[in-house]
């Protein structure tokens, strides 16, 4: 006989009011391993000669840089993306509602740094009492 295993709880999500919004994007080589819920910023867009024109080329979040990367766009939904040493095709919310405490950010970056920002940009985090 089988053993019973529950599906574990998708805590990035806080609320089910405003559903998600998903677009596909790349993760930018160089950005390492990165997990669901990791916030990113868009440094580039794919060319009008790339089969995928306008796709966003992103990396993680961080308030230190200067090429478009230091203000929130999207927050990674694959599980895990390892653009280590290439770009990765992968999926991001552009909006929804999220939980605060499962968001991550690339630098020294804290949710206190972007909320401001995601809530600007249609991304709204609550608080989850667990």
């Amino acid at each position: 006989m089988p053993t019973y295993e529950s599906v574990k709880f998708d805590d990035l999500f806080a609320g089910g009011v405003k559903p998600p919004t998903a677009i596909a994007v790349v993760v930018k080589a160089g950005s390492g391993v990165i997990t669901r819920g990791m916030v990113l910023g868009k440094t580039t867009e794919l060319g009008e000669s790339d089969l995928y024109a306008g796709t966003p080329v992103m990396v993680p979040v961080d308030s230190t840089k200067t090429d478009g990367s230091e203000e929130p766009y999207a927050i990674l939904a694959d599980v895990e993306v390892d653009a280590t040493s290439k770009d990765v095709r992968a999926v991001a919310y552009t909006d929804g509602e999220f939980n605060r405490a499962a968001l991550k950010f690339g630098g020294a970056d804290t949710i206190a740094t972007h909320e401001t920002a995601l809530r600007k940009i249609g991304i709204i985090t609550k608080r989850v009492v667990k």
